[in-house]
């Protein structure tokens, strides 16, 4: 009974998460307007979101409540998508870091083989560091209980992925106000007749992986904090520790497309564009029936 109340709560998360990101992947793919390399990256953590969704709250429910996993395989897919899920965020952050404090040097410097390794990268970490040599132990080929690659493991793709993403987004809202005082202060000393109010294009730019990322790092703090009691104390979180930390990263998972849709001025433009037809129908509905 203590934990029921997660078999109930699990399920929104988890439905939003494979619902936005199924959307944000189709819009992405149907629309050539926004095959662009920056939305190369959104689409390949929108990918890694919806295997989360998929995969992690299903497995947890039907290998728990319903008793119908005799493996653990569907855990091991679960955790590879969830570090999918951490790197390809971090890849993402690699990409607007260049582009906002480096923007000169963008064009040069984020080709589209170097974007293409990036996302490979992405999905090859987590693979090689956690799903091999998992999947090696389960089939009695190796040993993963050496308290050093256990340390390794969680330090690559939990620790050092938050510590990057934090202080790479505090440069980059550092580096968006910078631009945005010093545009402010350029149309002042110009003393326009009508002062534009439009943000900055790198501001704007950064708005979605500061949103993104500030919703990865608030959801992802109880997991941080419970990985470093186990590193020093060797402590393992009790059952409803772990609860919380599953739906955080289901939450996690179905923020990011909402973050596209109302900050990511492409994606948004085209997301009203498909969703005009629908409102047509439901106006001449409401005007044909009678009140």
């Amino acid at each position: 009974m203590a934990t029921s109340w997660f078999y109930i709560l699990g399920w929104l998360p988890s439905v939003l998460a494979i619902l936005g990101n199924t959307m944000v992947v189709l819009v992405i793919l149907s629309r050539t307007r926004l095959h662009i390399l920056p939305n190369w990256f959104v689409l390949s953590l929108a990918v890694a979101d919806f295997a989360v969704g998929v995969t992690c709250f299903p497995t947890i429910f039907l290998c728990r409540k319903l008793v119908l996993c005799e493996s653990n395989w569907g855990y091991d897919i679960a955790v590879l998508a969830i570090y999918s899920s951490v790197t390809n965020l971090c890849a993402m952050t690699v990409d607007r870091y260049i582009a906002i404090i480096k923007p000169l040097r963008y064009v040069t410097w984020m080709t589209s083989r170097r974007a293409a390794s990036l996302m490979a990268l992405s999905w090859s970490i987590p693979i090689a560091l956690d799903f091999i040599p998992t999947i090696c132990a389960r089939l009695g080929k190796c040993k993963m209980q050496n308290r050093t690659l256990i340390f390794s493991k969680m330090f690559l793709l939990e620790i050092l992925p938050c510590l990057f993403l934090l202080i790479a987004t505090i440069q980059i809202i550092i580096t968006a106000r910078r631009h945005r005082w010093q545009t402010a202060r350029l149309h002042a000393q110009l003393r326009f007749n009508q002062v534009s109010h439009r943000q900055p294009r790198d501001f704007s730019s950064a708005r979605v992986i500061i949103t993104v990322v500030i919703v990865f790092l608030a959801c992802y703090c109880v997991e941080l904090y419970s990985v470093i009691r186990f590193l020093f104390n060797s402590s393992i979180p009790a059952l409803e520790v772990v609860n919380v930390i599953v739906l955080l990263v289901l939450v996690n998972s179905a923020a990011n497309p909402i973050a596209y849709a109302l900050f990511k001025r492409d994606i948004r433009r085209e997301l009203k564009t498909l969703c005009r037809p629908f409102r047509r129908a439901a106006l001449r509905h409401n005007k044909v029936t009678p009140v």
